[in-house]
């Protein structure tokens, strides 16, 4: 006797219970293992996507500095650095942005490393002295106010 998820089949002295379909474990397996398999490459963002993506914006101002170029994009009141080949942390992005709240503005750093484990540190090393420079920064700006 089958029913619409299931079907009836003997089992020893117990008597009749009910199983799954064999269809039904075939679904769970793929199930399981397509929650398991990771985010493709085209969906997560790249160095070139993030640069791309940024200079795209409107009104931006890219400016050319001896470590890395900085686009200015004044629509988010952001700044992006992207690293330059050679640096450290490269290939890396920096994001830092003015943050209204209810006690004044505050800037906020944040980022992504693109990079082997070395560039992975020396980018850890830039945000965080770009965090502590974020909090000087964001305390003056309290104070004037």
């Amino acid at each position: 006797m089958m029913t619409a998820n299931r079907m009836w089949c003997r089992s020893g002295a117990n008597g009749p219970h009910m199983s799954p379909k064999p269809i039904s474990w075939l679904f769970a397996i793929l199930a399981v293992a397509f929650a398991q398999v990771p985010a493709r490459a085209a969906d997560q963002p790249t160095f070139e996507s993030v640069w791309k993506a940024v200079n795209a914006k409107p009104n931006i101002r890219a400016i050319d500095e001896p470590h890395d170029i900085r686009i200015e994009v004044p629509d988010e009141q952001a700044i992006y650095f992207f690293t330059k080949p050679g640096q450290p942390a490269y290939p890396s992005v920096l994001k830092r942005v003015v943050v209204q709240r209810g006690d004044g503005a505050s800037i906020e750093s944040d980022g992504h490393c693109f990079g082997d484990a070395a560039a992975q540190a020396a980018f850890a090393l830039l945000l965080e002295k770009s965090r502590a420079q974020d909090a000087e920064i964001s305390d003056r700006m309290r104070k004037q106010h």
